[in-house]
C-alpha cells in the first residue's frame, strides 16, 4: 500500500463571474446530470442560477479548486429548514476526480465553518445510490423522502 497523498482542497465563494469555471465543473459531470434527468446547462443556466445568490442571502455556494483547478462545487442554504440548520442542497466532484477523498474533505471543511448550526441535512435528488452511500458514510441517516426524486438526510453537528 504506498503513502497517503494529502490533497489540500480550497472552498472559494462563488459568484456569477464565475460561471465559466462552474460551467466546465457541470460538463465534465455529464453522470450526474443524465442521472438526475436533466440536459447539461448551458453557460447562461449558469450565469442565471449564481445571480439567484444576489438576492438569497441565505445562500452558500463555493468552488472546490485543487490549486487552480476547479473540480467540484458545494451549494448550500443557512437556517433551512429550521434556524439553527443548514441544508446542502449539491455537493458534487467532477468525475475525474471522485473518489480521491475530495468530497468528503469538502463536506468537513464547510461543516467546521457554519457557526450557530445545529444540524446539517442533505438532500439526494433522484435514484442517486452512490450519493445516498457516501451521505451515510459522512455519519448521516436517512430522514424522509420528499417526493419520489428527493430524499433527505441529517447530521448533528
Amino acid at each position: 500500500m504506498g503513502a497517503m497523498h494529502v490533497l489540500t482542497l480550497d472552498l472559494a465563494p462563488v459568484t456569477p463571474k464565475d460561471a465559466p469555471l462552474l460551467h466546465r465543473v457541470f460538463h465534465l459531470s455529464p453522470s450526474y446530470f443524465a442521472l438526475i434527468g436533466m440536459e447539461l446547462p448551458t453557460l447562461e443556466d449558469v450565469v442565471r442560477d449564481l445571480q439567484t445568490l444576489e438576492v438569497d442571502p441565505r445562500r452558500r455556494a463555493f468552488l472546490l479548486f485543487l490549486g487552480q483547478e476547479p473540480v467540484g462545487y458545494l451549494d448550500a442554504k443557512l437556517g433551512y429548514p429550521e434556524a439553527e440548520d443548514a441544508t446542502l442542497s449539491l455537493l458534487l466532484i467532477r468525475e475525474d476526480h471522485q473518489g480521491r477523498g475530495l468530497g468528503r474533505q469538502a463536506l468537513e471543511r464547510f461543516a467546521a465553518g457554519l457557526d450557530g448550526v445545529r444540524r446539517l441535512y442533505a438532500v439526494v435528488y433522484g435514484h442517486n445510490p452512490k450519493a445516498k452511500a457516501f451521505f451515510q458514510a459522512q455519519g448521516f441517516r436517512y430522514v424522509k423522502d420528499g417526493g419520489p426524486t428527493l430524499t433527505w438526510y441529517v447530521r448533528p453537528l
